[in-house]
């Protein structure tokens, strides 16, 4: 079993959109993966007409019964609650509050365990219910998009609160760090017919923790709103198709990374 999560220091990146199309294509391709919606936005639970305040992720917070729901053949989901973004209050005074989700999948390990993979959505910040989730993570992917404000400082910024939290989150006896999850970087939403875009493109060549490259398309970011995943839609010219099967090089070269 491998757990990753998508995280981003800034909203409107695409993650959420990644999480569900990456997901869906690993169920697609005969994996069991749960997907967990960790963002109190609850767009991606949402996406599966989940939106709910029962039997959430949020209860794995505040000792209750979280429940997960089966989607369809190989996909499951752990759907968010409205409500979590009171998390951080709600578990203050708590001891290991970084760690209550490792503890919940220690717990229920046997469940968990049936799954190929987890992929995990996040509110875009960098909070204690993101550290949860990376501290349970073997990997996160960060998307990246062209922006004319420059990638290089979200990358930096992410790298530097990252590189924070595994140094905060040492065992004094050891002196190692409970976080151990690989960072990797998604370059998302590139349209080939700027110049951002080319620059970009040109910059990420010499970053070896860039592991895939997505290009911008209307389909990709209307899968969310049509609730079906693009590996589901019917392309309506060739250039959709082969952005189809780039796509699922794109998300094949994303497993392996995982391997």
């Amino acid at each position: 079993m491998k757990i990753m999560t998508f995280s981003a220091s800034k909203g409107g990146v695409g993650k959420t959109t990644l999480s569900y199309n990456f997901g869906s294509w690993l169920a697609h391709s005969g994996y069991n993966v749960l997907l967990i919606d960790a963002d109190y936005q609850a767009n991606l639970s949402s996406t599966f007409n989940m939106f709910t305040n029962q039997g959430t992720l949020l209860d794995v917070f505040t000792d209750g019964s979280p429940k997960i729901r089966h989607i369809k053949t190989h996909l499951d989901l752990l759907p968010a609650s409205p409500n979590l973004d009171q998390v951080e209050s709600l578990v203050h005074d708590r001891m290991y509050r970084e760690l209550i989700m490792m503890g919940w999948l220690k717990d229920n390990i046997d469940q968990i365990n049936q799954y190929d993979y987890v992929v995990i959505d996040t509110h875009p910040e960098f909070g204690m219910l993101t550290k949860n989730m990376i501290a349970v993570s073997d990997y996160v992917f960060v998307p990246l998009e062209p922006s004319d404000y420059g990638f290089q400082q979200s990358k930096n910024q992410f790298d530097i609160r990252m590189n924070e939290y595994r140094n905060n989150s040492k065992d004094p006896r050891t002196g190692e760090s409970d976080i151990d999850a690989k960072v990797f970087y998604i370059a998302n939403r590139i349209r080939h017919n700027t110049n951002t875009s080319h620059t970009f493109k040109k910059a990420i060549e010499s970053l070896p923790d860039v592991v895939a490259q997505i290009d911008e398309r209307e389909m990709m970011n209307s899968s969310t709103l049509l609730k079906k995943p693009v590996i589901d839609l019917k392309p309506n010219s060739q250039s959709n198709r082969e952005f189809i099967t780039e796509l699922e090089k794109q998300f094949e070269t994303i497993r392996q990374h995982m391997e």
